[in-house]
């Protein structure tokens, strides 16, 4: 058995909901989801409020202590508040129909905790409330469309389950017996060979052991556009033991002019850059061009049919709109993608290269600056450092954010600042890739422009040598980027 101390790497993987099991019918499954999901939103605004008023009272010394009320009374509490709605309205059978969900709460512990555990916690701690009384974060609040938790970590509690012949089930423990039992879609040529994988793991495991691929808790979210269920399984497992890396080697990631990413080693000559990545840019050109001009020809459309004297009004505006909201959806979806195919291809460069750090510019507040890159004008750079963040955490790779200053001006070889290194001499120095040449005034180092740049940025303490580097020639660094 693995050791109770050992790290464990926590990930998500989604599943569609197929269908139910009979006799229940999609009518009745999904009014039981929606009817759900609208007690969590109530019980979860109610925790956040509560804990919130706890707080302030303690405070301004209306109260010794800070205490937060127990999820479990809360449910009990908001079960009577519905009880009196529906008593208000006349329905009939009202309690009894509560009693679908739980005898006494709003919703059963499987549901109330892991909401209280995986979704409340970090949100109502100390910290978090004087941000919101320093004006430095605003008080948490929940959607109604939210997500539906499910804990399924305990021995009792329902997890993945696999039946002749073949189907993936499960019983989701979100009301009294008896449970709602539905088919997840899981054919491989469907959901990738990766999430396969993992989905195999998660059902061999079936006694939960450390040693394997273990289900923490469920979360059931209905897709906007499409109206469909799909299933949330977060799981465990143990992180790989890899050789120790090498703190001093360090991976520098630029953002690519002429291609998404730069990559480049502080040590040798190893890197990523026009010849791998190329292909993933054109890719990001094509999709962006292709499906810009769809939504220009859709926005058009839509117009002309408003505007048209026998066009309908109200929802039909929503209607003849939304297949522009869907194109918006495919984007984000095909963009995920290949940041995805991005953040590995860096992560496991750093591991051939037995990098203990990756570092990447932080590039919060640089939209201007960043105005005219590839990465600017296509890109969701954002989500991509997310991407390599997390996947470099699971390996046991440090990632460090670099003041970007200078980075692209100064030579990685001898230190010299190119103040004339910019927009315009880039701009008439390209290359048919699209890139510049870097050329170093000092020690007439030749470079490409984006590999320049990427070695620098794997310069350990690069911020404190471009300062001195700066001060040394008289230069002064960008406003607001003060290193």
């Amino acid at each position: 058995m693995a050791g109770q101390d050992e790290r464990r790497i926590t990930k998500v993987t989604k599943f569609r909901i197929l269908k139910p099991v009979p006799p229940l019918t999609w009518e009745e499954l999904g009014k039981l989801l929606r009817d759900v999901r609208y007690r969590v939103f109530r019980l979860a605004n109610l925790i956040v409020s509560e804990a919130y008023l706890n707080f302030h009272m303690f405070r301004t010394g209306q109260s010794e202590d800070f205490k937060t009320a127990k999820p479990g009374e809360l449910s009990k509490r908001l079960r009577q508040m519905l009880l009196e709605e529906m008593e208000k309205k006349k329905i009939k059978d009202a309690s009894e129909q509560l009693n679908r969900f739980s005898k006494i709460n709003a919703l059963p512990d499987t549901v109330a905790g892991a909401l209280s555990q995986y979704k409340i916690r970090a949100v109502t701690n100390a910290n978090k409330w004087r941000q919101v009384i320093r004006g430095d974060a605003s008080l948490p609040t929940f959607r109604r469309d939210m997500a539906i938790p499910i804990r399924c970590d305990k021995p009792y509690q329902r997890r993945l389950e696999k039946h002749q012949p073949g189907d993936v089930e499960v019983e989701l423990m979100i009301c009294a017996k008896p449970y709602p039992r539905v088919v997840l879609a899981t054919r491989r040529d469907k959901i990738g060979d990766g999430q396969f994988a993992v989905l195999q793991k998660l059902l061999e495991n079936k006694d939960q052991s450390t040693d394997g691929y273990r289900q923490r808790y469920f979360e059931i979210k209905q897709e906007k556009f499409t109206g469909k269920w799909h299933l949330f399984v977060t799981y465990d497992f143990p992180a790989l033991h890899r050789q120790k890396p090498d703190p001093k080697t360090i991976v520098g990631v630029d953002v690519g002019v002429s291609v998404p990413l730069y990559v480049a080693l502080n040590k040798g000559h190893a890197r990523l850059g026009w010849r791998h990545f190329a292909g993933v840019g054109h890719r990001i050109r094509s999709l962006r061009n292709q499906l810009d001009a769809r939504r220009r020809n859709m926005q058009r459309a839509g117009r002309a049919d408003l505007s048209s004297e026998t066009a309908g009004a109200g929802h039909g505006r929503k209607r003849k709109l939304q297949p522009i909201e869907k194109l918006q959806g495919r984007i984000q979806k095909s963009y995920s993608t290949l940041n995805h195919q991005l953040s590995k291809s860096v992560v496991e460069f750093a591991l051939n290269h037995g990098a203990g750090a990756i570092q990447m510019e932080d590039l919060e507040g640089l939209k201007d600056v960043l105005r005219g890159t590839f990465i600017g004008a296509r890109w969701r750079y954002h989500q991509l450092q997310q991407f390599i963040e997390y996947k470099a955490k699971e390996v046991g790779i440090v990632v460090r954010k670099v003041n970007p200053a200078h980075t692209s001006r100064r030579c990685s070889k001898c230190g010299f600042i190119n103040s004339d290194f910019d927009r315009a001499y880039r701009d008439a120095h390209r290359t048919e890739k699209g890139s510049a040449k870097f050329l170093c005034p000092e020690c007439e180092y030749e470079a490409d422009a984006d590999y320049n740049a990427a070695r620098n940025i794997a310069t350990l303490e690069i911020a404190k040598k471009i300062a001195v580097q700066c001060k040394r020639q008289g230069i002064a660094l960008p406003e607001g980027k003060a290193l």
